[in-house]
């Protein structure tokens, strides 16, 4: 009788700690089932978050290119530059060939060269009889101590153009020497190149008078001769001339003051 109390007992307690390891249990999992619930609550509210910003910043790269339309269709539209090219004047008393003038005033053209230019018009090229006529009557008003980038400079006013440019040559000379001249009988070349590019830049306000020189006397060779030289001469004047600051003005502050300078500073010159 008393064995079989004691092992009810037993089976009792066994079975209070059973239970009660099974109660722990569970808390546990309610615990780890709380846990979870909230994890899964944060996880939602950034992703929530990262979701609204995305939008927003879709919604403003949308609206982006809108404003930049409307900030473009704001700004004025480019006004068609006007400018005139006179015809090269010679005072070289016939050193100077057709054919060399001809090679000058293309490179001159060249430099002001825009693709589609006849398509979108950026630049209005002056008649060159009309722009030489005017230029003409210009210096003849000075009388003899004719300034010809003051001319240039009335010569656009004239005309209403924003650049007046043109180039004066002054020599162009050589002497080729066949043999005989030294003592190894070696041909040489002596040649002589001077010019002079003057304008008016009407946008910059600035008066231009750029003078270039070549000068050789050595064995010959066809790179030497005056021609050649004085393409050469008219390369450098017109870089340091920066005419083309009328189309695209890539320097604020604009020519050497020793190439370009504005009417005041003329003024202060004389």
């Amino acid at each position: 009788m008393r064995y079989n109390e004691k092992k009810k007992q037993h089976k009792i307690k066994g079975y209070v700690i059973i239970k009660m390891s099974d109660e722990r249990e569970g808390l546990n999992e309610m615990k780890r089932g709380v846990c979870a619930f909230f994890a899964c609550v944060y996880l939602f509210a950034c992703v929530g978050t990262t979701f609204a910003a995305s939008q927003e910043a879709t919604i403003e790269s949308v609206e982006m290119p809108a404003t930049a339309v409307e900030t473009r269709a704001e700004q004025p539209q480019r006004k068609t530059k006007r400018i005139a090219i006179i015809p090269l004047i010679d005072r070289t008393g016939g050193w100077l060939s057709k054919s060399g003038a001809a090679r000058l005033m293309d490179r001159m053209d060249r430099e002001f060269h825009i693709p589609l230019n006849e398509t979108m018009h950026w630049v209005e090229f002056i008649n060159e009889d009309e722009a030489a006529k005017v230029l003409n009557e210009a210096l003849s008003a000075q009388g003899k101590k004719a300034k010809p980038e003051i001319a240039a400079r009335d010569a656009a006013q004239i005309l209403d153009a924003d650049l007046v440019l043109f180039m004066v040559m002054e020599q162009c000379y050589q002497h080729i020497y066949y043999g005989g001249w030294r003592w190894d009988g070696e041909t040489w070349i002596e040649s002589v190149v001077s010019l002079t590019v003057y304008g008016y830049d009407r946008i910059h306000d600035r008066l231009i008078r750029v003078p270039a020189s070549r000068f050789e006397r050595t064995d010959y060779h066809p790179s030497y001769e005056a021609e050649e030289l004085a393409m050469d001469a008219l390369d450098e004047a017109l870089r340091e001339a920066h005419a083309t600051d009328v189309i695209y003005p890539l320097s604020s502050e604009g020519a050497p003051a020793s190439a370009a300078y504005t009417t005041k500073e003329r003024e202060n010159q004389k």
